[in-house]
């Protein structure tokens, strides 16, 4: 029976797979089939499989709903007001030529953690962008810094949504996500770009990997070339709007990227920028922090912490709080009805990552009552680096295969949610390893390779080199942390 259940496991995850990559199934739908799938197929029951499903999207709402969406509102009014690219810009002055890629993707992985990967990118690709064109630097390692921080932010660093949703699966505080995965993201994206820039440098080839109008300098008459674009990025325009079709069968994906590419450009000709202080700016992002912050660290130094700062450091609480401090700078600058739509176009991005979100819950709460977990944590016992393994490949196939990192990381992870307890690992520890799994091989399979390569100004053979080759890089470096820390913990 233990067999057969594990099998059924098996064909569920291959199902879900096989709907989202080859039936082109949105995988919210594909999902909830698999998940119905496994709990009549491991002897739930058609009505106990419902109730599971439903269930398990409700818990995992209860924990992160919310949480996101104030998050991603915050996000829409730091993007708005400019403090975002006055960071960038700021730390870019500081450190130089030389270290940009490092802060690049400091910045993108750290300092403004993505919600979602595709808005965070749009934001941010044009100021990559300009930093290759300012710095007269290749733009590979500048590229493969951007992928590389907005990949950890997204699974490892709140606010990330998929990081949000595993910490929300595993049940982990958001003070424990912010004091491993601060520290964790800043190690993997320091020596992840090392790696990819060591690389790149040695296999680079200009006329080849990247778009012949993509203005990066290179000779004299790339140099020409270099202060027009210049120019142009300082009027405000963004380079690279005009996109060309991959092949007949990505059409509609180059549709979305110039969609998307033209969208950066109207904000950027219309962007206005926040008068304030920076760390005025940026208090929309400090005060939820330090909130959650110090409340995690009454509770571990005291065993528990007042009842004021259990209040504001709970994350719904600290972020509401963060989101009001945004919206009353941002309000001299565009106006209440301003504002309104800011937070109005904010709540319709977490829409579909709330409903994603849930679905990973609908998965893992079936795996739970089949009794999967029981199974898995008897093999767990034997030895702590399998779960590690485990969830790593499980999330690697499967960005491999349908292209999402939130995907496969919220999947890996909540295979593995039902037995963290019996690996004796901390759980935070299963879920860096699925994050750096969901990094490996992204591909044609996955929209944002192609928004990616456009916006970039990357051929396809440049895109693999510094999306798919960036990431992977990522993702082997986090198998090899997070198999190190599991022998010590």
């Amino acid at each position: 029976m233990d067999l057969a259940i594990l099998i059924h496991l098996a064909i569920a995850i291959v199902g879900i797979v096989a709907l989202i990559v080859g039936g082109k199934i949105n995988p919210v739908i594909s999902l909830v089939v698999g998940a119905l799938y496994l709990g009549v197929a491991g002897g739930l029951g058609p009505t106990d499989s419902v109730t599971a499903v439903s269930k398990g999207f409700g818990n995992l709402m209860f924990e992160v709903g919310l949480i996101i969406g104030f998050g991603v509102m915050i996000g829409a009014v730091l993007s708005a007001n400019g403090t975002m690219k006055r960071v960038v810009d700021g730390l870019l002055k500081m450190g130089g030529p030389k270290a940009s890629s490092y802060i690049l993707g400091l910045s993108s992985g750290i300092i403004f953690p993505a919600i979602y990967f595709d808005v965070a990118l749009v934001i941010m690709a044009p100021i990559a962008k300009a930093i290759a064109v300012r710095s007269r630097k290749n733009v590979a390692p500048i590229a493969g810094a951007l992928a590389i921080g907005l990949e950890v932010a997204l699974l490892m660093v709140i606010p990330g949504a998929a990081a949000l949703a595993m910490a929300a699966s595993l049940k982990i505080d958001m003070g424990t996500m912010l004091i491993w995965g601060i520290p964790s993201g800043i190690f993997l994206i320091v020596s992840s770009i090392f790696v990819h820039t060591f690389v790149t440098d040695r296999t680079w080839e200009p006329e080849k990997d990247e778009l012949p109008d993509a203005g990066y300098p290179h000779d004299v008459e790339g140099s020409l070339q270099t202060s027009t674009v210049q120019s142009r990025f300082e009027a405000g325009e963004t380079i690279g709007t005009d996109l060309r079709a991959a092949s007949d069968d990505l059409e509609s994906i180059d549709l979305v990227a110039a969609s998307l590419v033209d969208d950066a450009a109207d904000a950027s000709s219309d962007a206005k920028t926040l008068n304030l202080p920076i760390v005025v700016a940026m208090l929309p992002i400090i005060v939820p922090i330090v909130l959650i912050i110090i409340d995690t660290a009454y509770r571990l130094i005291a065993g528990n912490s007042p009842a004021i700062f259990k209040f504001l450091g709970n994350p719904v609480v600290a972020l509401l709080i963060g989101l009001g401090i945004g919206i009353i700078e941002t309000i001299p600058l565009v106006t209440r009805d301003g504002v309104e739509d800011i937070i109005t176009r904010g709540a319709q991005t977490s829409g579909s990552i709330l409903l994603f979100t849930g679905v990973a819950g609908s998965l893992g709460q079936v795996i739970t009552e089949v009794g999967i977990g029981d199974m898995l944590g008897k093999l767990f016992e034997a030895n702590a680096g399998i779960p590690i393994l485990l969830a790593w490949l499980v999330a690697a196939i499967l960005r491999i295969a349908q292209g999402s990192g939130s995907v496969a990381a919220m999947t890996g992870a909540s295979i593995l949610a039902p037995v963290v307890a019996a690996t004796g690992l901390p759980p935070v520890l299963i879920l860096m390893a699925a994050s750096c799994g969901a990094a490996f091989g992204g591909n044609v399979t996955d929209n944002t390779f192609w928004i990616f390569k456009q916006m970039l100004g990357l051929t396809t053979r440049g895109a693999f080199q510094v999306y798919t080759l960036a990431q992977s890089i990522l993702a082997i470096i986090g198998l090899a942390y997070c198999s190190l820390l599991a022998l010590v913990f």
